[in-house]
């Protein structure tokens, strides 16, 4: 059977779970895995696919079309150029998150290199290690990147990620809900976190493919406390933020006055929400000026 012909198949039946351009898209990404060519190869050169490579086919398509996303599927997502390894375990990194590590590298880019200390940075609730990987290797040599996680699993993740990459991450182990365990992480620089943000009746409008197969930890909060960890970050910046430092962090869009307002109550000023690349509402920045 032709490559080209496996892949017709597959964007066919993927039509009935997503659109016309997503389907093309896992298909595409697919065939790259399973063939370890590139489209335009593949255009050029059709080939016949043997036995073990379809048998290999037919495990991941019944996987998609069970809305298991294609990133767990194929054991990969990518972020800032960088192919990084997922799983159930950690959520999948998504574009907007990357604006977010853009913020925070215009945020540092123009502090002078310290004399005597590393600048620190601390990414809270790391997942897959996304942020704080990709910052460690835009950022230069004299930000020290620090990043926790509650999940053993994820954190597991995150530091083959880093191994993976060249990147040193200082991973920490520990609920950043608990006031008691947030005291064995340094001061730092800048706080950025990617936290849950989506209140849990929210799952019933969500797409099978999040809510079946994603971490529900690294997605939703209490409907009764949405801001439960935009608190905590707050709380944590009063007592660990050196002067002038920064929180960064990505929120709901329905909540990020919300957000603004529980910062600017804190006496964090300059207090700052910016728009996604969708025009919504997705990320808040805030210094700590005691």
């Amino acid at each position: 059977m032709k490559g080209s012909e496996i892949r017709q198949t597959l964007n066919r039946q993927l039509r009935t779970i997503y659109n016309e351009r997503e389907a093309g898209n896992i298909a595409e990404m697919v065939m790259e895995k399973i063939t370890g060519q590139k489209r335009v190869d593949r255009l050029i050169n059709d080939t016949e696919i043997n036995d073990e490579l379809l048998g290999q086919f037919n495990q991941l398509q019944q996987r998609l079309l069970n809305h298991e996303p294609v990133q767990y599927v194929l054991g990969e997502a990518w972020f800032c150029g960088m192919k990084l390894t997922v799983d159930k375990q950690v959520l999948i990194p998504r574009p907007e998150t990357e604006e977010l590590v853009e913020w925070v590298i215009e945020t540092g880019q123009d502090w002078p290199e310290p004399a005597h200390r590393h600048y620190k940075i601390l990414d809270v609730g790391t997942g897959s290690g996304c942020i704080a990987i990709a910052l460690q290797k835009k950022l230069p040599s004299y930000f020290e990147m620090w990043a926790c996680d509650k999940s053993d699993g994820a954190l597991t993740i995150a530091r083959k990620n880093a191994d993976d990459q060249k990147a040193l991450v200082d991973f920490v182990p520990m609920d950043f809900l608990d006031k008691d365990q947030q005291k064995q992480l340094p001061h730092v620089d800048i706080v950025v976190s990617n936290p849950p943000y989506i209140p849990a009746s929210g799952k019933n409008s969500m797409a099978d493919n999040v809510v079946k197969y994603e971490p529900s930890i690294a997605l939703f909060v209490p409907d009764d406390d949405p801001l439960q960890f935009y608190k905590a970050l707050a709380s944590f910046g009063k007592f660990k933020l050196q002067e002038n430092g920064w929180l960064l962090a990505e929120i709901h869009e329905d909540l990020g006055q919300e957000v603004k307002d529980l910062w600017t109550n804190c006496n964090y000023k300059k207090v700052e929400i910016k728009k996604d690349l969708q025009g919504k509402d997705r990320f808040i920045r805030a210094q700590f000026i005691p």
